[in-house]
């Protein structure tokens, strides 16, 4: 049986529906420590659900928001807060760059194609020549 061409994509998720995600999203930018926490506790039932479908991004911004949360509870000393927003915040970043790196896996096998030296491939990669 042929797919009809109108179809759309589906794609599984953890939240059970958009108004859910929204919900979340709005909680966890909020000013309210208590609604960000709220926020929090749906993302770690997102995860329990189904954690391969989490997006990292997602993951990754709840680190940073319970981190804020803990920094405005006095809950740890400082320390710990500076542990807790460092590897929050390597990861964020992390999740940033590695966009950059997943296209040189495949910008290399041009690169020597063209018998490109590698630092010239990088020069020219970052001037958009590539």
């Amino acid at each position: 049986m042929k797919k009809r061409s109108s179809e759309k994509k589906r794609h599984v998720v953890a939240w059970v529906n958009k108004a859910e995600w929204d919900q979340v999203l709005e909680y966890l930018y909020s000013k309210d420590s208590a609604l960000q926490r709220f926020a929090l506790q749906r993302i770690s039932a997102w995860k329990c659900r189904y954690a391969s479908s989490c997006p990292v991004a997602v993951d990754c911004t709840a680190d940073l928001v319970r981190c804020q949360v803990l920094d405005r509870s006095g809950q740890l000393d400082g320390g710990d807060l500076v542990l807790l927003y460092g590897a929050a915040l390597v990861r964020f970043v992390n999740l940033i760059t590695e966009r950059h790196w997943m296209s040189l896996v495949y910008t290399v096998p041009r690169i020597k194609i063209l018998g490109l030296k590698l630092q010239q491939a990088h020069l020219q990669r970052e001037c958009h020549l590539i």
